[in-house]
């Protein structure tokens, strides 16, 4: 019996070459997997979510490249007007940082769950379709072993009977009987023929049951029957692991729910619990917020990030418990953990982002006016206030606006107040700044979504 181009092609890699089939499964979707991640974080396209919303990338990133500018230019500013001496007439400037795009954290989203659709997607659909195939073999070696027995029973030795049913049509086991068959015709012994054909079928309850029937052409008498009765047990074993499967199978909806559940309480963290909560930064001004936060800002905790991460790694560890409850081997839940994280992303992409990113494309932040020197740990006399427009430049109202502060090293007291605020109808949104504890400029920066600028207020020493 001629062989096709694929199964020659397979029998040299497996037998000739000894190559294993998790090589092409496994191996090398791992490598293309792991060097699209690789990269794409290296080239700065994914920068990588750390614990806390910053991200890790390959590159310096925009906003603290302007930032280390801006305090080399205030440096040189005040350097410049020492040396002109007292009664130089001093330019006045305004030392604004131009607006920062850096890149789109969710990118790494998406690099992650394609590297990982990659490297896992092919092995799981490989073990997934190896599983069908293989409960289609037991299903049908069962009618094989039947009629196996009605043939011994008509007075046909097993060698011959195999060879019998070898002409007709087994259903998915029909090529691996024709070779065993054509393996006693050239001299195989019952023994060898069968050990051949529980190999190819790769089934440990095939294995079994051919083991017994192997020991029954031995023994004598009413083999027939002792044939018939395996196959009535194992089409009843087969039927026992099918309703354990459909038994099972709650609970596998049980866990898909469970990770839905946290996809959406997740959102509901993101899109609306915690831009309310920012509402309430004001409460680290006064001091009975001082003494239970320690002036720290509960509403500017970037738990975004991090509840992806947690559905993620709950998706990736339900989808291996779903593989193990449902067939027994933590490798069959790679496919269900695929899903959950495929559900995740889509999830986080459609509902999530555009409900928590105030769409830096979408919106631009300028600064109107601010004042440039103020006393060492005082408040500046002239607010802080930024104008906020969309795509169409008209004002964008109730957006909300996040202020940071940084100083020279080892400066404290330095703050913003309130450290988030939302735009008016006008566009406009207003705070006060507090300057530190040493003398030198003062960076203070306006975020919307991933659009970011920022102004410099230098501290100087009070008169007295």
């Amino acid at each position: 019996m001629p062989m096709t181009w694929r199964q020659r092609f397979t029998y040299k890699l497996s037998n000739r070459y000894h190559v294993k089939r998790s090589i092409f499964t496994l191996a090398v979707p791992g490598i293309i997997g792991i060097t699209i991640l690789g990269y794409s974080i290296l080239s700065g396209f994914a920068p990588v979510p750390l614990i806390g919303g910053d991200t890790l990338t390959g590159s310096t990133g925009g906003a603290a490249a302007n930032q280390a500018a801006a305090r080399q230019a205030a440096y040189a500013a005040l350097v410049a007007k020492v040396n002109q001496g007292p009664n130089a007439t001093a330019t006045p400037t305004t030392p604004i940082v131009s607006t920062a795009h850096p890149p789109d954290p969710h990118n790494f989203d998406l690099v992650l769950t394609v590297s990982m659709i990659t490297a896992l997607g092919p092995f799981s659909a490989d073990v997934t379709l190896a599983g069908r195939k293989v409960r289609k073999y037991e299903t049908d070696f069962t009618d094989f072993l039947f009629e196996l027995s009605e043939l011994i029973r008509g007075g046909i030795d097993p060698i011959k009977a195999i060879i019998t049913l070898s002409r007709g049509s087994l259903g998915s086991i029909t090529t691996p009987v024709q070779v065993v068959a054509k393996q006693m015709e050239i001299g195989f012994t019952f023994e060898q023929a069968m050990r051949n054909l529980a190999a190819s079928l790769k089934s440990p309850l095939i294995d079994k049951y051919i083991d017994l029937v192997i020991q029954a052409s031995y023994s004598g008498g009413a083999v027939a029957n002792l044939i018939q009765r395996a196959s009535a047990d194992m089409s009843t074993f087969l039927n026992i692991e099918k309703e354990k499967r459909a038994g099972l199978s709650q609970y596998m909806l049980i866990l898909y729910a469970a990770q839905v559940i946290l996809i959406a309480l997740s959102a509901i963290l993101v899109v609306q619990f915690l831009p309310n909560l920012k509402a309430i930064a004001t409460l680290g001004s006064t001091s009975f917020a001082n003494s239970i936060l320690g002036k720290s800002d509960i509403g500017s905790v970037p738990l975004e990030r991090d509840l992806y991460l947690l559905v993620v790694v709950n998706g990736i560890m339900g989808g291996l418990v779903i593989g193990k409850i449902s067939e027994g081997k933590v490798k069959h839940g790679l496919k269900h953990s695929l899903v959950l994280v495929l559900i995740a992303f889509l999830a986080w992409t459609l509902f999530v982002v555009p409900g928590s990113s105030t769409a830096a494309a979408h919106y631009d932040v300028k600064v109107l006016s601010f004042g440039q020197t103020g006393q060492l740990e005082q408040p500046m006399k002239q607010p802080l206030v930024v104008n906020v427009t969309d795509s169409q430049g008209a004002p964008a109202g109730s957006t909300l606006v996040v202020f940071t502060i940084s100083g020279p090293p080892g400066a404290t007291g330095a703050n913003v107040v309130p450290s988030s605020a939302n735009t008016g109808s006008n566009g406009q949104a207003s705070v006060q700044v507090f300057l530190g504890s040493k003398p030198g400029p003062y960076t203070i920066t306006a975020t919307i979504g991933n659009n970011s600028t920022s102004v410099i207020i230098t501290a100087a020493a009070s008169a007295a």
